[in-house]
C-alpha cells in the first residue's frame, strides 16, 4: 500500500484544526477585532475569582470574557447580523424594527401610533390641568412662560409602512390625540409639531425622514426650529434673533442624524442610502433689535438636534436641558450629571421661558414628574392627585411599564384598563 494511501484526510484534518484554533491564536490580537459594535457596552467584567466561582457567576463570567476576546470577534458578529438582515430579513439591533420598504421604526412610536398604550382620558385631563394650572402660575406670579411642545413621531407621519404583524389596522385613540384635545380643553399654550409635519408630508419638497432614521431628519429640523422660533415670539412677545436659510447641501453621506438607527444594526456592508437634504443655514442677531431669553428645556432625544446643531445657542442667551427631567445634557452617557431638584424654584425663577417638549411616543409618561415637582416647589399648598402620583412612579419604573403592556396584550384588554387596575393596588 503506498504510504500516501494511509492518510488521504490528513490535509483535512490540519485544515480543520487550524480553523478550530485560528480564533484563539487572533485573541492575542485585540487590534484585529474589528471595529467597535455600536450599543455594545464595553464595561469592564468582574474578575473571574474563586468567590465568583462560589457565587455562581463564573461562567457567566467567562463565557463573556471569551466572547469578547475571540478572534475577529467583531467581525463574526457584524456578520451574522448581515446575513440575518439580508437573507431573512431579521435585525439583532434592540430598537429597531424593520418596516415595510425598509423604512426603521423603534416600536414606542408604533405603539403610541396604535393607541396600545392610551392612559385613559381621565388621567390625560388630570395632566393636562395641571399643565395649565402651572403655566397660569408661572406667568401671573413669576412672569416665566411655559410653553408645550409636540414633537412628531415617525409611526404617525409615516403609518403606512409600520409592518402587517403589528395589525395597524386596529388603531384605536392615542395619548397624542387624547393630549391634544385635552390641551385645546383648557386652552393650554402649545405647538403641534406633529400635526404640522402631516399637513406638510404630501407637499413638503425633502423628507421629513429618512428611512434608516428614527428621529426628525436635517431638513425635518431645521424646519421645526424655524416653527419653534416663530412660535415662542408669538407667545412670549419677544423679537428672537431670524434663522436664515442661505443654501442646500444634498448628499447620501451619512452625517447628522438622518441615518441614525443605521449604527445600531452593526451590518458588515452599509445599506443603501437615500438622497437627503442638509440645510445650509445662518443667524441674524442684532442686540439692539433681538433678544436672547434664558431658557430651561425638559426634553427627550429630539432635543439633542437642536442642541447639537447650535440652533439653541444661537437663539438664547443660556438653556440649560434637562432630559427626561433626570439628567443635565450633554452630560448624560459618562461623568452623567443629576437634575439637582432641590432648588427648584429657584432655577425657575431665573428663566424666562421653559420648554416641554415631547414626542408622541413619550406621552404616557408626560412631563416626567415636572410639572407636580414644580407646583408642590412654587405653590407649598397644592397637593399632587394620589393616582397621578402613583401613575408618575409607575411611568418611571420602566421594567413596571413594559410588564404592564404587556400583561394587556395577554388578556386582550385596553392598556388603560391593566393600568387602573394597578394605580388603584
Amino acid at each position: 500500500m503506498n504510504k500516501n494511501d494511509r492518510f488521504p484526510a490528513f490535509p483535512l484534518w490540519i485544515s480543520t484544526i487550524l480553523l478550530m484554533v485560528l480564533p484563539l491564536i487572533l485573541s492575542f490580537f485585540p487590534s484585529i477585532s474589528g471595529e467597535k459594535l455600536n450599543g455594545v457596552s464595553e464595561d469592564s467584567l468582574p474578575e473571574i475569582s474563586f468567590a465568583n466561582y462560589l457565587n455562581g457567576s463564573l461562567q457567566a463570567n467567562a463565557d463573556e470574557q471569551v466572547r469578547r476576546e475571540i478572534g475577529l470577534g467583531n467581525y463574526w458578529i457584524r456578520a451574522y447580523n448581515e446575513l440575518n438582515y439580508r437573507l431573512f430579513r431579521y435585525t439583532n439591533a434592540e430598537k429597531v424594527v424593520l418596516g415595510k420598504e425598509d423604512c426603521f421604526y423603534e416600536e414606542m412610536y408604533i405603539t403610541e401610533y396604535l393607541g396600545r398604550n392610551f392612559i385613559g382620558e381621565d388621567l390625560v385631563r388630570e395632566k393636562v390641568k395641571a399643565l395649565k394650572q402651572l403655566q397660569d402660575l408661572l406667568k401671573t406670579q413669576y412672569d416665566v412662560e411655559l410653553l408645550l411642545i409636540l414633537e412628531p413621531g415617525k409611526a404617525s407621519i409615516y403609518p403606512e409602512f409600520i409592518p402587517a404583524r403589528y395589525h395597524p389596522e386596529n388603531k384605536t385613540i392615542s395619548n397624542f390625540s387624547a393630549f391634544v384635545s385635552a390641551c385645546d380643553s383648557y386652552k393650554v399654550d402649545y405647538l403641534d409639531l406633529n400635526s404640522y409635519f402631516k399637513q406638510l408630508k404630501p407637499t413638503a419638497p425633502h423628507k421629513l425622514y429618512s428611512k434608516y432614521g428614527v428621529h426628525w431628519s436635517s431638513y425635518g429640523l431645521w424646519l421645526a426650529a424655524d416653527t419653534l422660533n416663530h412660535f415662542i415670539e408669538s407667545k412670549c412677545g419677544i423679537n428672537l434673533p431670524e434663522i436664515i436659510h442661505i443654501g442646500d447641501s444634498n448628499s447620501m453621506y451619512n452625517k447628522d442624524l438622518d441615518f441614525d438607527m443605521e449604527p445600531s444594526m452593526n451590518l458588515l456592508f452599509p445599506l443603501p442610502h437615500e438622497q437627503m437634504n442638509f440645510p445650509i443655514c445662518t443667524f441674524n442677531n442684532n442686540p439692539a433689535v433681538h433678544q436672547k431669553p434664558r431658557v430651561l428645556t425638559i426634553a427627550d432625544s429630539y432635543y439633542w438636534s437642536i442642541w447639537n446643531s447650535g440652533i439653541s445657542k444661537n437663539l438664547f442667551s443660556e438653556n440649560l436641558f434637562w432630559y427626561y427631567n433626570r439628567t443635565v445634557y450633554p452630560d448624560i452617557f459618562e461623568n452623567i450629571v443629576w437634575v439637582d431638584k432641590s432648588k427648584l424654584k429657584e432655577t425657575i425663577e431665573n428663566h424666562e421661558i421653559i420648554l416641554l417638549c415631547i414626542t408622541d411616543a413619550n406621552l404616557y409618561d408626560f412631563g416626567w414628574g415636572f410639572i407636580e415637582e414644580a407646583l408642590t416647589a412654587l405653590y407649598p399648598n397644592y397637593k399632587t392627585a394620589p393616582k397621578i402620583q402613583r401613575l408618575n412612579q409607575i411611568m418611571a419604573e420602566k421594567e413596571t411599564y413594559q410588564e404592564l403592556l404587556k400583561q394587556a396584550e395577554r388578556e386582550q384588554v385596553p392598556f388603560s384598563k391593566i393600568l387602573i387596575r394597578e394605580i388603584g393596588k
